[in-house]
């Protein structure tokens, strides 16, 4: 399918946010198993609650986040509010989350499992869901639009790997660092035609 002016806009903006959340999860969560063994100290069986409670929030998280964006129809407040929590990964996985691992490993596993699930497990689906709806209004291909979210994630996974030998938080650094980009992205306005 030609992408005309108008589509093509929207095309490259909704692929640039699928690309910068991917990058951003990938650089918090690809190896988030290796973070929590050797640098916090955790065992298998502490990071597998971790992992529980990502899986529990998010299926408590994404009905509510489909019902939040089906009453906002197009508009990009959820968006907004995703992008505020991309944009804390560095601070909350350094600043909350490790000392909380650190000292209380039940607190650290709720902090851990409530910010990943709620941020990424869940709000991949709203941010799916909602370019998903755009590409039909305007006519352009959803899966082109969402490859470029994998290529966010293998890209940011290739860096993770390069910084993590260096230093863990890099990587949660890198991940804040791609939400600035998220941010201000502006999901356009989409003109019923």
């Amino acid at each position: 399918m030609a992408l005309t002016k108008r589509n093509k806009h929207h095309y490259l903006i909704l692929s640039g946010l699928l690309f910068t959340f991917f990058w951003t999860w990938s650089s918090a969560f690809s190896l988030i198993s290796l973070w929590l063994n050797q640098k916090i100290g955790l065992k298998g069986a502490e990071t597998g609650l971790i992992f529980s409670i990502i899986a529990f929030t998010a299926l408590c998280a994404q009905p509510l986040y489909g019902f939040i964006q089906d009453k906002l129809g197009l508009r990009k407040s959820l968006l907004w509010v995703i992008g505020g929590l991309l944009l804390v990964s560095g601070p909350w996985f350094i600043f909350v989350c490790t000392p909380l691992l650190q000292v209380h490993i039940v607190a650290g596993a709720i902090s851990v499992g409530l910010y990943v699930g709620a941020t990424f497990f869940a709000g991949i689906g709203a941010l799916e869901s909602y370019t998903e709806r755009v590409s039909r209004i305007v006519g352009f291909e959803y899966g082109k639009s969402r490859m470029w979210g994998s290529l966010g994630w293998a890209g940011a996974t290739f860096f993770a790997g390069l910084l993590f030998n260096l230093n863990p938080q890099l990587n949660f650094w890198m991940g804040s660092v791609s939400a600035c980009l998220f941010l201000p992205v502006p999901a356009p306005p989409v003109a019923y035609a």
